[in-house]
């Protein structure tokens, strides 16, 4: 039994990434017309998801690592800057919730894992 696919299987998995594409930029660009801050904040959602969605092997690449960080980090920042221009009080409760969230990583961290680095 071979494991390479057909190149019908192929041809079906490219139709399929090309029509999810095509349908996820329509969904941007219908946003976009709504509101630039809409469509703004639906990519940076996006690129969030990718960020906490995405996890690399411990032995894949440094860049992968970096590339997932980039992700998060531009997804967050995004949709933290479409919250201070939709409202600035909601902006404020982004950078809040970020602090919050490193002091607890900062506290939920094992003394065993900082003695073997």
């Amino acid at each position: 039994m071979t494991t390479q696919r057909t190149s019908w299987a192929l041809a079906r998995e490219a139709a399929g990434l090309f029509l999810t594409a095509s349908g996820l930029l329509g969904v941007l660009v219908a946003l976009g017309a709504l509101h630039w801050a809409a469509g703004l904040s639906a990519a940076a959602s996006g690129l969030l998801a990718v960020g906490i969605l995405t996890r690399p092997k411990p032995e894949a690449p440094q860049w992968a690592h970096a590339a997932r960080a980039a992700a998060y980090i531009a997804g967050y920042g995004g949709l933290t800057g479409c919250a201070f221009v939709l409202c600035v009080p909601l902006g404020w409760i982004s950078i809040s919730l970020a602090v919050v969230l490193v002091g607890l990583w900062l506290t939920t961290r094992e003394p065993e894992a900082e003695e073997a680095a």
